[in-house]
């Protein structure tokens, strides 16, 4: 596979502003499903690795795999305690959610939502980090009526969430480029333990519109090994990817194998405007807003080889189902 490999002594390098700089440790900032995964995966890789969390479970399990976990939470906590983590040779990764739910222009000055992230890029920035990079979401997208989407297409959102990772996103790419810079833009995430398949069982996952839509996704293996090829490999300066495995299928493909496969009844199907009355605006726009979204340019400036490149392939290695036709 062509994907990110190493050794487990191996360290990155690359020239920066006339100096030879080495990144050392990785520091992830909200450290959840995908960031526990990036830190297995970068720990196997070399890296010294700190996880923020508020979680006890979380930062134990960060302890267990070798890694560092550190008691941090974005909102209370003064960021002097995570300047002490960083220095020239940390890359930084900000998994942190929106950590609102609803979006609020600001009359002036900086949204309240961004100002979070913003404490983070300037203590990072006042260490000398070398990479930020920030988890954000293709919801920037918003509705597309299923066209193909890619880092060059405008942003839209339409969702309160969607709203606030654009805005983010805005500070992030603005932001002095001393400091080289990354926006992840993520698809639904799956992998072990997040799967559609307990909504399915306990009925209540809807089928909504029969399924038509299609449906991004990406395994948290192929996100974390993403973020990694950043790190190693990203330009100097901002760069935004989509990480997404570049093979969208219907909602109703999905669920068909599962049901096919498993065994488990199929899901009950209901108009939007039915599923829209029970939910929020942000769960409502992950139905109504579609799109394909490509990874053209992941793979090919990165290099990126994905373990799982459609959502099948990777339901059937969590599932351990045998290949089509078997």
């Amino acid at each position: 596979m062509r994907g990110v490999k190493g050794t487990s002594n191996q360290r990155v390098t690359w020239l920066f502003r006339g100096q030879r700089k080495m990144v050392e440790r990785i520091v992830i900032v909200g450290t959840g499903y995908v960031g526990l995964e990036l830190a297995r995966q970068a720990i196997e890789r070399g890296f010294a690795v700190t996880g923020t969390s508020r979680s006890p479970e979380t930062l134990a399990r960060l302890e267990g795999m070798g890694a560092t976990g550190l008691r941090f939470d974005v909102l209370d906590d003064p960021v002097e305690k995570l300047a002490e983590v960083l220095d020239e040779h940390a890359a930084v990764v900000y998994s942190v959610p929106t950590v609102y739910r609803d979006y609020e222009e600001a009359e002036s000055g900086m949204p309240r939502h961004v100002e979070p992230v913003d404490r983070v890029l300037q203590t990072c920035a006042g260490a000398g980090v070398e990479r930020f990079v920030y988890l954000s979401s293709t919801s920037v997208y918003g509705d597309q009526d299923g066209a193909w989407v890619d880092e060059g297409t405008p942003r839209a959102p339409t969702s309160p969430y969607g709203k606030m990772r654009r805005d983010i996103e805005n500070q992030v790419l603005d932001y002095d480029r001393d400091m080289a810079v990354n926006i992840a833009r993520l698809v639904g995430i799956y992998g072990p333990g997040r799967t559609i398949l307990e909504y399915i069982k306990s009925g209540r996952y809807k089928l909504v519109d029969g399924g038509k839509k299609p449906t991004n996704r990406v395994h948290v293996y192929d996100i974390a090994q993403s973020i990694l090829a950043m790190i190693e490999r990203g330009p100097q300066g901002g760069r935004v990817y989509n990480v997404s495995d570049g093979d969208p299928r219907t909602v109703a493909e999905l669920v068909d194998f599962l049901v096919d496969r498993l065994g488990v009844e199929r899901p009950e199907e209901v108009s939007f405007e039915q599923y829209a009355k029970t939910r929020g605006p942000n769960v409502a726009a992950r139905w109504k807003n579609t799109y394909r979204c490509s990874n053209n340019r992941l793979v090919d400036e990165l290099g990126v080889s994905l373990r799982y490149p459609n959502v099948l392939e990777g339901y059937r290695a969590i599932f351990g189902l045998g290949e089509e036709g078997d």
